[in-house]
């Protein structure tokens, strides 16, 4: 069942459970039980964001082929997927979509070709999407990106010095440019014309900007024990995003002493240091970044058709007011 995020939007709603009657279909490694692993995470709750924000864009071209789109969607949940496996393994993570990670239950070197086969099971639906040379060729380019902005963060884990800049751009190659192609793509398979796909591609740059900072504010703040997911989860991991940063630049000694040891952090540690991000405002500095992002893809979707540019700008402000 699609994430009830899209139940008010009927069109993309029941594309999505096309889609998700299709995915398991392309999980076919030969090997039963990973494959049966693998279809269990993807139909395991994801909200379907990137595919239902691919769909959105697609409607406001002028005609469109359903299979060819049904595989750019694929395409894009499979590749998101991929890089969720990738990120479990790295960070040692429990449970994803609540359920036992699939490294928990394979061990990391299947759990890292499982989510090799799925990059490769990208490119086959890109294939099938794909009108133009020029659109292969962005897929690969989107893909080339994400690795780049995962390869950014492990650069950046455990500094506390890093440049604010530096941590815009790292989330914007692993979390927005996949929100941009989507956008992009949804228009160009639709056949719309090339200043609505540049205005889609802003507009997603800005949701996946804003969503990711969004995300990283609430593994500060949320109740751990109404968390849909876990919580203070990238300070154990040495991953110090920008509420953390905003809120270490206010007392530098005091973060230097309390993260000189960060890999033997205690649980209350790990609260002292999450009280003094609060405390000293970064969660509220952070939001205003959020705001920012937001105000600008809430201004480009103004410029929309109707019934679209509506229904956009309430998944927006859906996304980017969340708790959880």
């Amino acid at each position: 069942m699609a994430s009830s995020l899209w139940q008010r939007f009927p069109t993309i709603n029941a594309q999505l459970q096309d889609l998700i009657a299709y995915l398991p279909t392309l999980i076919k490694s030969g090997n039963p039980a990973i494959d049966n692993r693998m279809k269990n995470l993807i139909s395991s709750g994801g909200k379907l964001l990137r595919p239902g924000f691919f769909y959105m864009f697609a409607q406001l071209g002028q005609a469109a082929d359903p299979k060819r789109l049904r595989s750019a969607a694929a395409a894009i949940e499979l590749l998101h997927t991929a890089t969720l496996i990738h990120d479990d393994v790295l960070d040692n993570a429990d449970q994803r979509h609540g359920q036992p990670a699939l490294q928990i239950v394979t061990g990391n070197r299947t759990a890292i070709y499982a989510g090799d086969f799925l990059f490769t099971s990208y490119f086959t639906e890109i294939l099938k999407a794909a009108e133009t040379r020029e659109q292969i060729q962005t897929a690969n380019d989107i893909m080339r990106t994400i690795l780049v902005g995962e390869l950014d963060q492990l650069a950046l884990n455990f500094h506390t010095d890093a440049t604010i800049r530096a941590y815009l751009n790292e989330i914007e190659g692993k979390t927005a440019r996949l929100f941009s192609f989507a956008a992009g793509m949804g228009v160009a398979l639709s056949h719309g014309d090339k200043a609505t796909q540049t205005a889609a591609e802003s507009i997603g740059l800005s949701l996946g900007m804003a969503y990711q900072i969004r995300d990283d504010i609430l593994d500060i703040i949320a109740d751990p024990t109404a968390a849909s997911k876990p919580v203070r989860h990238d300070l154990r991991q040495g991953v110090y995003t920008l509420p953390l940063l905003l809120a270490s630049r206010k007392e530098p000694d005091w973060f230097e002493s309390a993260l000189a040891h960060p890999t033997n952090l205690t649980d209350q540690d790990v609260i002292t240091i999450n009280n003094k991000i609060i405390a000293l405002d970064g969660p509220q500095e952070a939001e205003q970044q959020v705001q920012t992002y937001t105000s600008q893809a809430l201004k480009l979707s103004q410029s929309l058709p109707a019934p679209i540019g509506n229904q956009l700008q309430h998944l927006l402000t859906t996304l980017l007011t969340r708790k959880s």
